[in-house]
């Protein structure tokens, strides 16, 4: 997901470029959705690049995916612990609900801010089956995934007195990643679905 991108690549200390480079691998889903998956070593058990003998060298900023390990998303729509997991933690003597779990982990910004994604990917545009062209799905990905690209786009260019966007709003996008995360979701809805996500 674009959050779990933007929160392993400042735990790097790379740039949105040099991380989606290195550790991702770049695809399209029929529609024109672009994706990225993590890119594992090139051993014989395609290991994580981030863990290492002394762990996990990004745990504080490990992705959605490793949080919730080795709660699943169930047949009926809510969770449950995966019986054949190899997790460490299931040899534990603690208990836990899954929503005690889910909040020991950390996953309520992770929710929310893959929510404002789904409003993306699940919209309207695609459940009719419309397609992206290629010149829209590079403008998501770079609005989504390659987020120092995307603030080159909007302080490099005109972008700013074309749409004459509040300046608070200026100086928030330039300091906050999250809050500039958030207004590429919905300036992709604005510019490709053209929905009034973006206030003047």
């Amino acid at each position: 997901m674009p959050y779990d991108v933007l929160r392993m690549r400042k735990a790097m200390g790379l740039s949105s470029g040099e991380f989606l480079e290195k550790y991702t691998i770049a695809l399209l889903t029929p529609e024109g959705l672009p994706v990225v998956v993590l890119k594992m070593k090139e051993d014989k058990n395609k290991t994580c690049p981030f863990v290492t003998s002394d762990g996990c060298k990004i745990y504080h900023d490990r992705p959605w995916s490793c949080r919730m390990y080795p709660v699943f998303s169930s047949s009926e729509g809510g969770f449950s612990i995966n019986a054949g997991s190899t997790c460490l933690g299931c040899g534990e003597n603690k208990l836990w609900t899954i929503e005690g779990w889910m909040k020991d982990q950390g996953i309520d910004i992770y929710d929310k801010m893959n929510e404002f994604y789904e409003k993306v990917t699940l919209h309207n545009f695609f459940l009719k089956g419309n397609k992206l062209d290629p010149e829209k799905s590079k403008m998501l990905h770079m609005a989504c995934y390659d987020l120092d690209k995307f603030k080159r786009f909007l302080y490099e260019t005109r972008f700013f007195v074309f749409n004459d966007l509040k300046e608070e709003i200026y100086n928030t996008l330039e300091e906050d990643d999250e809050e500039l995360l958030i207004f590429g979701y919905k300036w992709v809805r604005f510019d490709l679905f053209e929905e009034h996500t973006i206030r003047f």
